[in-house]
């Protein structure tokens, strides 16, 4: 009451009064999502609180109650301690990357939380979310590609990607199943040939699957088209080579579906359950999709 110089209050005023304060300082302690609506309408109701009669409510506790806010509040000091284990990157074992995961993923299941201040702090906590793994990817997972590529679907409204260099590129012509690929396909399409054209779309009995060796790659660019220019000189090919990707995590994939690293298991689990969950935020409209496409040539191929 000397906090909002009221005096001369009944009892069920004074429970209101306290009720509402409360309420708006757990609020006010959510950094994440947008509740000025909700905090104005409860200030509203604290300046007008000695009009609540004898077993009145004001109006804004049918839109949030002091239960409501306090477990909000609970939830976001949950969703930022993991926030915090992801930061420092301390991952031992199996059990620690499971316990990190579940105790964030809570944020990503809108159906279970359908009033429209919680998924407005979800959103805003899946956008923290991922702005830390952006953080630490390319630190702990060496994922600069796909922290790059995440980074962009962020955006208010991201523009299409168009790459034609640089470091991308140098790391899609190494990766050994992109070699692979590009050998199957000389040898098949250009046999007894001076040209040809390749293009994957073509080909839907999946006679042509293939997904990048490279982990940065494979999360990064998931189900992408390959184009292949190809012309003959002096026995050896001139190869234009175009690769096009929509950004936008359409399929989650099983744990072990592609990438298993023996050699780090909670990096496999933590990268995998990370795509998973991008699905929710793309689905929510926290990640943007966007298009990707990459061109390059690779010159004297034998």
């Amino acid at each position: 009451m000397r906090i909002n110089k009221i005096n001369s209050l009944n009892k069920n005023q004074k429970i209101w009064l306290t009720d509402r304060y409360l309420t708006y300082q757990y609020l006010n302690r959510i950094p994440y999502g947008n509740h000025n609506t909700i905090k104005n309408q409860i200030n509203y109701d604290i300046q007008k609180i000695k009009q609540i009669k004898k077993d009145e409510e004001p109006k804004s506790a049918k839109n949030m109650s002091l239960k409501q806010a306090y477990d909000l509040y609970k939830k976001v000091m949950k969703f930022q301690d993991g926030i915090d284990k992801i930061s420092k990157g301390n991952f031992t074992d199996e059990d620690s990357i499971k316990s990190i995961i579940a105790g964030i993923s809570f944020i990503f299941n809108m159906s279970k939380n359908k009033k429209q201040y919680e998924k407005n702090a979800f959103k805003g906590m899946q956008f923290a979310f991922w702005q830390t793994v952006i953080e630490v990817g390319g630190k702990y997972a060496e994922f600069p590609i796909s922290a790059e590529f995440l980074q962009h679907s962020l955006d208010e409204n991201p523009e299409d990607l168009y790459i034609t260099d640089g470091n991308i590129v140098e790391t899609i012509k190494n990766d050994n199943n992109f070699q692979n690929i590009i050998k199957k396909i000389v040898e098949e399409k250009g046999k007894d040939k001076d040209s040809f054209e390749f293009n994957s779309n073509d080909y839907i009995k999946h006679e042509y699957d293939w997904a990048f060796n490279d982990k940065d790659l494979y999360f990064a660019l998931h189900l992408v088209e390959l184009k292949v220019s190809a012309l003959k000189e002096n026995n050896k090919w001139n190869l234009d080579i175009k690769i096009h990707d929509t950004y936008d995590y359409s399929k989650a994939k099983n744990l072990f579906q592609y990438y298993n690293d023996t050699n780090s298991i909670p990096k496999s689990i933590l990268s995998s359950s990370l795509y998973n969950l991008a699905a929710f935020s793309n689905y929510f409209k926290v990640m943007k999709i966007y298009d990707i496409d990459i061109e390059f040539t690779i010159n004297d191929y034998q």
